[in-house]
């Protein structure tokens, strides 16, 4: 601990127009907050998007709720329809996340329950620095969570934020004793980061593997998570990402364009779009082609040709060891999934390499 995190909390709550934020170890454990804030208790259910990582979950379980499992639209988001199919007298609250950094339509869903004391959390991880009409995503409904772990707009050393300006909100769960973050795991994670960004070349093939077998597999497990502050190491860095966000996204939307040029009027290809004020995480790219496996050839063969891809999530309802939830009609979701690519739009991607990209993309598609 010390007082890097609180220039740190400062710093958001100016950014995120928040009057209140606590800083703790993990997007998950700041989710769990939130839900405890919005007094979600054992029984409640807890609405959140089929398509999204899968580790939103474990906060969900963690307060004793059940899971239900919502479609999504088009841009692969939650919206006010996929939403409103899956409410019940029993939902307590929703978990609205903004994937790859585009926006969500919050203020739609948040109309939607506004008479019938469901609370709405702003789930931001995939999304800090995007905003809705000038508005900061993670500043909405009654919580909101930032994060600063691995593959966010800030990848730092990891942490998380829970952010509320809320009246309703429960002010008691902002003064919860988290423990002190351990010195060791700290400091083996930094090195873990520096090694695995150092070295990307040779980690890249064993996180990627690590990814599909642990996150995506169908026997993953909700993983744990600690219930600990922010470690004074990783707010330092979060700080310094903070300082350079607004070239960092300016840089990832360039990229976006950019990939909206290349593949402009392909057929078997269509970019899912990204609406004003996104953070630009990453592009999704969804290949139509007959062949069901083509995706994963564009996969592989970008793969091979260097570059860091990959498909994008599968369902929750699709996996094994999330059975605890429960779901209805998610065939938007359903339909999709196989089809997408995940393309980088990180600052250090080359104008050149995304030329290379498409040439690959294209090439694969071709037969």
């Amino acid at each position: 601990m010390g007082a890097e995190g609180e220039k740190l909390r400062k710093l958001l709550l100016h950014e995120m127009s928040a009057d209140q934020a606590l800083l703790c170890s993990s997007g998950s454990l700041a989710l769990e907050l939130a839900l405890r804030g919005c007094e979600v208790d054992p029984g409640d259910e807890v609405v959140l998007p089929t398509f999204c990582c899968a580790a939103v979950v474990l906060p969900v379980l963690a307060v004793g709720a059940t899971a239900v499992l919502a479609d999504v639209g088009p841009e692969l988001n939650l919206t006010v329809e996929t939403v409103g199919a899956a409410l019940t007298q029993k939902t307590k609250a929703i978990i609205v996340p903004h994937l790859f950094g585009n926006p969500a339509e919050i203020g739609a869903i948040m109309e939607l329950v506004r008479a019938r004391n469901i609370r709405v959390i702003d789930d931001a991880a995939q999304a800090l620095g995007a905003t809705i009409d000038g508005r900061p995503v993670g500043s909405f409904g009654d919580a909101g969570i930032v994060s600063f772990g691995a593959e966010k707009v800030c990848f730092g050393l990891g942490g998380g934020a829970l952010l509320a300006g809320n009246e309703n909100f429960s002010d008691g769960v902002l003064v919860s004793a988290l423990a002190p973050p351990r010195a060791l795991p700290t400091i083996e994670n930094l090195f873990s980061v520096l090694i695995r960004r150092r070295w990307r070349r040779w980690t890249w093939p064993l996180d990627a593997g690590r990814r599909t077998k642990n996150a995506l597999g169908p026997d993953a497990s909700p993983r744990a998570y600690h219930r600990e502050g922010m470690a004074n190491l990783n707010a330092a860095v979060a700080l310094t990402l903070m300082q350079s966000l607004t070239d960092n996204i300016a840089a990832r939307r360039a990229r976006v364009r950019r990939y909206t040029e290349l593949f402009h009027g392909v057929d078997r290809l269509e970019l899912i779009p990204h609406r004003p004020g996104s953070a630009c995480l990453t592009q999704v790219l969804r290949v139509r082609a007959k062949r069901e496996d083509r995706a994963v050839r564009v996969i592989h063969a970008l793969r091979r040709a260097g570059y860091e891809v990959q498909g994008s999530y599968v369902p929750i309802h699709r996996l094994a060891n999330y059975s605890m939830c429960v779901w209805d009609n998610v065939t938007h979701a359903e339909r999709i999934w196989s089809d997408l690519v995940e393309l980088p739009c990180e600052p250090d991607v080359k104008m050149e390499h995304l030329e290379r990209i498409a040439a690959v993309v294209k090439a694969e598609i071709r037969d």
